[in-house]
């Protein structure tokens, strides 16, 4: 007899009960694994620019991501073209770690754009490490509130804490290596021509009157934007087409574009009267265009979007001035500090002609930025054809290859209104052209020296072109120390690097001393600090030991001790793999 549909049901029920009792255990254990987070090898990408524009920088990329993958991290590094890197690192803010030179001029007052918070999600070189300190920002706050004993001493903590916070490790100070014939031009400053006053005291030695360096960048040929900061360094080329209020051919400021300045305090304020010179189309440079250069760069979109666009490039500088107008047929500047030294790093921005730049104050959308605040045109056009007020003006370009300048006879300093200029700067220079030529490596630019292709290095060469260089007859070798440093920068947005625990044992895994030897073959000075003396803390002045030491000893890694630096910091391994926490 067939069970009927009631029994049938109860066995299928209590089947069905016994399967799920019999299979309870192992449900429960699925869902307590699906539940929880896997353990995944914790990665970092390093970027850099490719070995040809900087071999320095990836000789020091690449210790550190050895040092990385021995304390059990998945570590890479990834070259860009050095637009694409500024693009990513400096407007994106795309990237883990980033290892190249800073263009510091050594002036304490960078350290503001460097590291305030208020700049964290801005464009450029001010504060591309996101990091973030209230303390820090008021002590950056009070050094330009404050002058001599006290604000070295405060410029001493802003080191300090960056020492200890770690938003960027400093690595070193490189010298600066160039090389120069001497039969045509001579005159030449140790280091090779770095600012438009090298070239103005270049003397003639030949006949020719077509001064030949070489450049390792490529972008002034394709871009000759002076704001664009993915084309700029410390705008070697755009230095010799425009002109700033005040200049530093010695160290000491120097009445350039103004004639006079004249200083007021309580609160401060500056009068500048300006030389009679033309832009490079003709127009008279007027008093106009300085109070709208210093409104424009504050915001390029000149009141045009819901909040100010300013410029990336010289962001620090700009932000001392609170309003410029014309008063009188002169400028009147106020500034954001009581201090004049301080002050005076506003002088030094490029003046624009507003007859050009105030047309590009529209919106612009471009491919692979995302700037939170926005962007417009003159921050992106590539300014062609420059018109600048500079004793060079622009002739041709051929994108990638060259670059050519000629001299600008109607320039102030070829006159008489030199007054307050060095006698050595004025007058027509020894050439009435400079073509430069674009020497992607510095095998490149050894090559076109040794044929006689070139006159002098304008972008310096590595030290790994030393020996050959030096072997070449009549070569003279043209070496300085420098300001800018090189250095490794973290993406503090980012976690873990959003923890400075971690980013100070990341510090510990560089071993300064054995990079200069190795990977700067000596030609640079191991450092902590961000400021070369007399700015140096002596707690941080460089003595062969960091107030973070190398987690090793002669450039080999101490692994055992690595890895318990990151276990103190509270991270953790699974087997040789440092881990992190996550569903990849």
């Amino acid at each position: 007899m067939s069970p009927g549909p009631a029994l049938r049901r109860r066995a299928l029920l209590a089947g069905a009960a016994g399967s799920v009792t019999a299979t309870g255990g192992c449900v429960g254990e699925l869902r307590n694994l699906a539940g929880r987070d896997r353990y995944r090898q914790l990665s970092l990408s390093i970027a850099s620019v490719p070995a040809s524009h900087d071999a320095h920088a990836v000789r020091v990329a690449n210790a550190l991501r050895e040092n990385l993958e021995r304390a059990g991290v998945d570590a890479d590094v990834t070259p860009k073209s050095p637009d694409v890197l500024r693009r990513d690192v400096l407007v994106n803010h795309d990237f883990d770690l980033h290892v190249g030179r800073y263009p510091s001029e050594g002036r304490p007052d960078e350290l503001r754009t460097l590291l305030h918070s208020t700049y964290g999600e801005e464009a450029g070189w001010q504060n591309p490490f996101g990091f973030s300190s209230v303390a820090v920002d008021d002590l950056l706050a009070e050094q330009r509130a404050v002058a001599g004993a006290e604000r070295a001493a405060v410029v001493d903590e802003i080191q300090r804490r960056a020492v200890e916070l770690q938003p960027f490790t400093v690595v070193a100070f490189a010298d600066r290596i160039a090389a120069a014939w001497t039969d045509r031009f001579d005159g030449w400053p140790a280091g090779g021509p770095a600012r438009l006053s090298d070239y103005l005291r270049a003397e003639r030695t030949g006949d020719d009157r077509t001064l030949r360096p070489t450049i390792g960048d490529v972008r002034p040929t394709r871009n000759r934007n002076p704001i664009a900061v993915e084309h700029r360094s410390r705008g070697r080329v755009t230095d010799l087409l425009y002109e700033p209020l005040l200049r530093r051919p010695a160290g000491a400021p120097v009445p350039w574009l103004a004639r006079t300045v004249e200083w007021e305090t309580d609160p401060l304020t500056a009068t500048v009267t300006l030389r009679e010179t033309p832009w490079h189309d003709g127009r008279p440079v007027a008093p106009s265009d300085v109070a709208f250069t210093y409104a424009f760069l504050a915001d390029t979109s000149l009141g045009g979007m819901d909040t100010p666009v300013p410029t990336p490039w010289r962001r620090g500088a700009v932000s001392l001035v609170d309003g410029a107008a014309v008063v009188d047929g002169d400028v009147r500047l106020a500034f954001a500090t009581d201090h004049r030294e301080v002050a005076r790093r506003a002088l030094s921005v490029p003046i624009l002609p507003e007859h050009v730049w105030s047309e590009y104050a529209d919106a612009a959308d471009v491919a692979g930025v995302d700037v939170a605040e926005g962007t417009t045109e003159a921050l992106v056009r590539s300014n062609e054809d420059p018109v600048g007020s500079g004793p060079l003006r622009f002739v041709a370009a051929d994108p990638d290859r060259s670059l050519t300048l000629e001299r600008f006879e109607p320039h102030f300093l070829y006159g008489d209104d030199t007054g307050g200029i060095p006698g050595p700067l004025t007058g027509p220079p020894a050439f009435d052209r400079v073509a430069f030529t674009v020497a992607p490596s510095d095998a490149a630019a050894a090559e076109l020296l040794e044929a006689g292709e070139a006159d002098v290095t304008a972008d310096g060469i590595g030290a790994g072109r030393l020996p050959r260089v030096s072997r070449t007859e009549g070569l003279e070798l043209l070496l300085a120390r420098a300001e800018p440093f090189y250095m490794v920068g973290y993406n503090c947005r980012r976690p873990p690097l959003s923890n400075e625990r971690f980013r100070r044992v990341v510090a510990r895994l560089l071993d300064r001393e054995s990079l200069v030897s190795a990977s700067f073959r000596g030609y640079a000075d191991a450092a902590e600090a961000p400021l070369r003396p007399p700015w140096t803390p002596e707690a941080l002045a460089w003595d062969g030991t960091a107030e973070l030491p190398f987690l090793g000893e002669a450039g080999t890694l101490d692994v055992e001790a690595a890895r318990a630096a990151f276990q103190g910091a509270g991270y953790q391994y699974d087997g040789d793999r440092l881990v992190t926490r996550g569903a990849g």
